[in-house]
């Protein structure tokens, strides 16, 4: 299953100045329970005042509810709670496995930092060719930053977009098919003239009358040419003499 880049770059957006807190995938904090939240979710000290403090500058600022992520949660949130394009969740490394190495992001990648064991250990979103939104940290909550190569190791190409989809075929042309309106009665004939080679006339099979429209089979090699045209089980020509009939194009 495929996402709409579109709406999870937009998701993305919306996101920047949300706070970091670990394993945070939209956890909802407000200004009576953040605290016993980011104490809950953070074991280390130092994080956890890093993410205490981001937090109450945000609700002093005039904040009601925030919403937190760490990196990978960011992402996940939309692709699998909103979306549902993943049954279960992933962390960084588990999503760089859903990508296809590329030497150069661009937007709609997503772009990762490795540890010491070789493992993805951050991930990045590219929101344009040049612009990342990730959840940084706890002193920097979500953010948008230029692309870094030499802060991100490596750039991944997502499964779960559709990056080169199949043209659309071209339409085919719109037909159009030439019939004859009577302006003026005349007759349908036989023949293509009111008399054959011989000189005899060319029988009346129709009397035509004005406003009467029949659907033309081709034109009869005569000047001035004669229209075959049918109606009915009759086929017959028709004078193109614009006195008696106009051209008119229909689908």
């Amino acid at each position: 299953m495929t996402g709409n880049l579109n709406e999870f770059i937009e998701y993305l957006l919306a996101q920047i100045g949300q706070p970091y807190v670990w394993g945070g995938q939209h956890l909802k904090l407000t200004p009576s329970t953040y605290e016993a939240i980011i104490t809950r979710k953070e074991s280390d000290a130092v994080y956890r005042l890093q993410a205490i403090s981001y937090c109450k500058a945000k609700f002093d600022q005039g904040a009601e509810v925030l919403f937190a992520y760490d990196c990978s949660g960011l992402g996940m949130y939309w692709l699998q709670n909103v979306m549902k394009i993943y049954k279960t969740d992933m962390n960084a490394n588990s999503m760089w496995g859903k990508c296809t190495e590329e030497s150069e992001p661009q937007r709609g990648y997503w772009v990762f930092r490795f540890n010491s064991e070789g493992k993805a250990s951050h991930i990045g979103y590219m929101v344009s060719d040049t612009e990342v939104v990730h959840s940084k940290g706890r002193s920097f909550g979500v953010v948008k930053e230029k692309y870094s190569k030499t802060y991100w190791h490596k750039v991944g190409k997502p499964s779960c977009f559709n990056f080169d989809p199949e043209p659309d075929p071209p339409e085919p042309p719109t037909p159009t098919y030439k019939w004859i309106r009577v302006k003026r009665k005349c007759r349908i004939r036989a023949g293509n003239g009111k008399y054959d080679e011989y000189g005899k006339e060319n029988k009346t099979l129709l009397i035509a009358r004005p406003g009467m429209e029949f659907p033309e089979l081709g034109q009869a090699d005569k000047d001035p040419y004669w229209y075959f045209v049918t109606h009915g089980d009759i086929k017959g020509f028709i004078t193109s003499n614009q006195r008696y009939t106009e051209e008119v194009n229909k689908i």
